[in-house]
């Protein structure tokens, strides 16, 4: 794991499981049990994905939750370890608590859980800007495609933390700002701070039928009437 670029808002480390567990979690990530998040197992929409940001897919969550403070509220979350693919991204981001610091705030004292789940966007598929605040102390995602080209698109855009602005407000500040990019690499992981704003640019028709696989998820802050 190898710190390759950071600001105050986010970090962005390379190389992030060995060679042959990344590998071995892209094979499981392609047998896990999908479906389109526009149509929860509930039956639900899920508000997060507009109507235009085409059709991503959402596996199986998991819930790394060492004091189990979070009972109940991830109906759809395994427990860690869950047995499935994700539990390799678990196990590493917890090891590397201390490294990711900066960014996240300390384990049990700023966050005291962290959720994550596997995702595949296909072409067209993307993701609006958004800033994952509330109570999320951070976010991550880590790349699980082992190729990927620059005309595939699938960006992760990013501009300077704005918290607690409207959504008038922050359309303003978004589109006076001058942010970063970072490129979807393969075995790549990115933490982000709470009240970032950022976004996922669609995968493009150069694609083709690759898609851009990854695990996401969020720290969280210790839950309401817990404190």
């Amino acid at each position: 794991m190898e710190l390759t670029f950071r600001t105050e808002d986010f970090a962005v480390f390379d190389d992030f499981l060995g060679h042959d567990a990344a590998a071995a979690l892209w094979d499981q990530l392609r047998t896990e049990d999908y479906h389109f998040v526009h149509g929860r197992r509930d039956g639900s929409w899920n508000k997060v994905y507009g109507l235009l940001d085409g059709s991503p897919l959402s596996g199986p969550g998991t819930l790394n939750d060492p004091a189990d403070l979070f009972a109940g509220r991830f109906p759809d979350h395994a427990v860690y370890p869950s047995g499935t693919a994700t539990d390799s991204v678990v196990k590493q981001l917890t090891e590397a608590a201390p490294e990711i610091e900066p960014w996240t705030g300390r384990f049990g004292a700023d966050w005291h859980a962290f959720s994550c789940r596997s995702f595949l966007y296909p072409q067209g598929a993307g993701l609006a800007w958004h800033d994952d605040s509330g109570d999320r102390a951070a976010s991550f995602v880590f790349y699980a495609h082992p190729e990927w080209q620059a005309s595939w698109g699938a960006e992760l855009l990013i501009s300077a933390a704005a918290p607690g602005l409207r959504p008038a407000e922050q359309n303003a500040h978004l589109t006076t700002r001058i942010g970063h990019y970072v490129a979807p690499r393969p075995n790549r992981l990115v933490v982000m701070r709470s009240g970032v704003p950022h976004m996922i640019k669609k995968v493009e028709p150069h694609a083709g039928d690759h898609v851009r696989g990854s695990v996401a998820g969020f720290f969280l802050r210790m839950p309401a009437g817990r404190r």
